[in-house]
């Protein structure tokens, strides 16, 4: 007697619909960032260790671009975002276009996801 079994699976896809809708859930972590966070990760430089500043930004659609401005609206960075569905998180090392760190302050975050939407958050580095 032989057993006989049919598995039919489904591809996955992306609902931009609720891709929309997930916008809401987006955020940056740590918010405030205190002059240093565990989550940054030891990077060398030279042969010593040293942590390398960061932020990130957390469920994030699957393709966007996060631009940073100062809370008087100079742009500071700008990041693109392309993943697959295994990741919605990217990180700001806290450098400006010019490679320079940035001053502590107020920040906004516009987060342009094509044929989604958009959102905008605000978040803190504190000395």
């Amino acid at each position: 007697n032989k057993d006989s079994f049919n598995l039919t699976t489904n591809a996955g896809k992306v609902s931009n619909e609720l891709a929309k809708s997930a916008l809401d859930n987006i955020y940056v972590v740590p918010n405030p960032y205190v002059g240093y966070s565990d989550l940054e990760q030891s990077v060398l430089v030279g042969t010593t260790p040293t942590r390398e500043r960061r932020i990130y930004f957390e469920n994030l659609p699957q393709e966007c671009t996060i631009r940073i401005y100062t809370i008087s609206g100079n742009l500071v960075r700008e990041l693109h975002h392309q993943t697959g569905y295994e990741s919605g998180r990217e990180y700001w090392n806290l450098l400006n276009r010019d490679g320079l760190s940035v001053a502590y302050g107020i920040y906004v975050a516009h987060i342009d996801a094509p044929g989604v939407g958009e959102k905008i958050i605000k978040f803190a580095l504190i000395k």
